[in-house]
């Protein structure tokens, strides 16, 4: 298993580590939605640049990418009223969108490179925008119902975002 490998799978690991605190945050009654979306989009940020950093000499720049959309959305969301729903769910529509850019921006790297793995990219960016879309639609209800809510797309993100790496590893492993 190459080292980007391995560091994909340690992020996504990570990822699906943020969705499952998220989901448990309601059980401990912290509902602050303005301050979870700070810590959220920070840690992503941070994520998306630790493994950029890691995985530069790849060429593989979505590290990078997901700092910079983080970043963006983090700053955005100082600017946004978190607590009114609908700025929320477009919050997360827009952070969703840019995402998905970013996702079908490798899609492309891969087919340009003739690697079959932009099937795999295609439909791993297919099912985050579905998910996605669904997550902001129900982000209409209360603070814990919103915080489940972004808890379980953080998970199935994480999930999605482990697809790459291990389907790599096991096609270049003899």
């Amino acid at each position: 298993m190459k080292e980007k490998q391995k560091v994909d799978i340690i992020i996504a690991s990570i990822l699906i580590l943020i969705g499952i605190i998220t989901l448990l945050l309601p059980t401990f009654n912290i509902t602050n939605l303005k301050y979870i979306n700070y810590v959220l989009f920070s840690l992503y940020a941070i994520l998306g640049l630790i493994r950029y950093l890691l995985t530069k000499d790849s060429k593989d720049y979505l590290g990078l990418h997901y700092f910079l959309i983080s970043l963006v959305v983090l700053i955005v969301s100082f600017f946004v009223n978190i607590k009114i729903p609908k700025h929320l769910a477009f919050l997360f529509f827009f952070w969703i969108a840019l995402m998905s850019i970013a996702k079908l921006k490798k899609s492309d790297y891969y087919h340009d490179r003739r690697d079959r793995m932009w099937k795999v990219n295609l439909l791993n960016l297919s099912l985050f925008l579905v998910i996605g879309i669904i997550a902001c639609i129900n982000l209409a209800h209360t603070s814990n119902i919103q915080i489940l809510v972004i808890g379980f797309f953080l998970l199935i993100h994480g999930i999605l975002e482990l697809y790459d790496p291990i389907i790599k590893a096991l096609l270049t492993r003899k």
